[in-house]
């Protein structure tokens, strides 16, 4: 209201009460909402979010659109499933169940305070005959202009989902994640308020399993765990190289999902550390060694084609590769076009770039750019490609009509003359 209209009111005083009644306004207090993948993508969704104040918290959701203050007329309403209070927040989730697939989920928070906004995601498809994109990346840290402009161009792409491999923040305290939460709030649709779901993976920046845990509602409490997305379409595989052992139980895991999921067209794991770093003081940390050692054999005994790296702030793409012993290698693999596996990464969504020093004759390109994988599966092929993110703001947004169409002014990491790695699904009984 404008000051000078003031005067028309004698009593002030109870004109000043109604203008700090109505600025509180009649809605649940909340941020940071976040949705994760963390069991199966077709059926079931985690939604979080950290709670301001207000108690009796009830999510109220829909598969049709709705206004937030009509949600006692929405089809389905759930208890909270489980809350913490971490690093400044009180995160509070609900895990939702038998949702039907490739359908939108609407819904708000409601507590003593009244409705939140309404937010809403999508389901991924539950037949492996529908194609899905999705986002891989990580190493999102400290340069917060850097990954915002990431985060927006994830919410034009319209992926089905974020693959994300670690290292959120840099230095893992209660204000870097405010800051990340913040940011990650650009991915949520303009206007619209949809949000992209996570599939999250521990980095060496995170200082315990607990955070994946507390922030994302991870399933495992080592954070070691499976996704399925498409039907049988992909298993994404989340392994954790942070743990003191990358055999025994975490190595077991990994045979028993692949040897679960070898029905899948895909298998596709993630994982924070490289397993040969193309930034050469990184081959003397732990993880390249145990990597190579406990979990490529196995990688490549179920025939993986592609997996997600990160940790070194660097694109890099090689091309199919073994593993290989003594001279008929190099760094321990050879390329094998027939029989090899893509390693993608390696982690550039806002952390500092470095250079790369340490190429061999199986990387197909590798150079510091700022940068996300997006990739396009089906049963028969891959598609992936690196996009340059930085020139966000020009690219157009995409619908779900055109999903798998390149917009407007996108910049693609070319690798020599190519933009796109093409993998063929090499097991022929499943591509059929």
């Amino acid at each position: 209201m404008n000051r000078s209209h003031w005067f028309l009111f004698p009593n002030r005083e109870l004109l000043f009460l109604l203008l700090c009644l109505s600025s509180l306004g009649a809605s649940a207090k909340i941020d940071y909402v976040r949705v994760m993948f963390n069991r199966n993508g077709s059926n079931s969704a985690t939604i979080g979010w950290n709670q301001l104040s207000g108690d009796e918290v009830k999510l109220y959701y829909s598969k049709s659109d709705f206004k937030a203050e009509d949600y006692a007329k929405c089809e389905s309403s759930a208890e909270i499933t489980t809350t913490n209070m971490f690093k400044g927040m009180n995160n509070h989730f609900v895990r939702l169940k038998d949702l039907p697939a490739d359908a939108a989920c609407y819904f708000v928070v409601v507590d003593s305070e009244g409705p939140s906004e309404r937010y809403w995601f999508k389901t991924t498809p539950a037949s492996s005959s529908e194609r899905l994109s999705i986002i891989a990346g990580g190493d999102s840290r400290s340069r917060r202009k850097t990954r915002v402009s990431a985060n927006k161009l994830v919410a034009k792409l319209l992926p089905h989902a974020v693959i994300f491999a670690g290292d959120y923040t840099d230095i893992d305290n209660e204000t870097k994640w405010h800051g990340w939460f913040e940011d990650w709030e650009y991915t949520y649709s303009e206007n619209d308020n949809r949000i992209i779901p996570l599939i999250t993976a521990r980095g060496n920046h995170e200082k315990s399993n607990e955070v994946l845990i507390k922030f994302f509602d991870c399933p495992s409490e080592k954070n070691y765990y499976s996704v399925e997305l498409g039907g049988d379409l992909i298993n994404v595989i989340t392994l954790n190289t942070e743990n003191l052992l990358f055999g025994g139980k975490q190595k077991s895991f990994l045979e028993e999902t692949l040897q679960e999921h070898s029905n899948f067209y895909w298998n596709i794991p993630q994982y924070h550390r490289s397993c040969r770093p193309h930034v050469k003081w990184k081959m003397k940390m732990r993880g390249p060694k145990q990597i190579y050692r406990q979990w490529i054999k196995i990688l490549e005994k179920y025939g993986v084609q592609l997996v997600i790296e990160c940790d070194t702030h660097i694109a890099k793409i090689t091309w199919p590769i073994v593993k290989a012993s003594g001279k008929k290698g190099e760094d321990g693999f050879v390329r094998d076009d027939v029989n090899g596996i893509v390693y993608a990464g390696e982690g550039c969504w806002g952390a500092p770039l470095r250079e790369v020093d340490n190429a061999r004759s199986w990387t197909r390109a590798a150079d510091g750019v700022n940068s996300f994988k997006w990739i396009w599966v089906d049963r028969e092929s891959i598609e992936m490609r690196t996009v340059d993110y930085i020139n966000e703001a020009n690219v157009n947004k995409l619908t779900e009509e055109s999903r798998f169409t390149l917009p407007k002014n996108i910049k693609i990491w070319k690798m020599g003359e190519d933009e796109v790695v093409h993998i063929k699904n090499k097991n022929e009984s499943l591509s059929k």
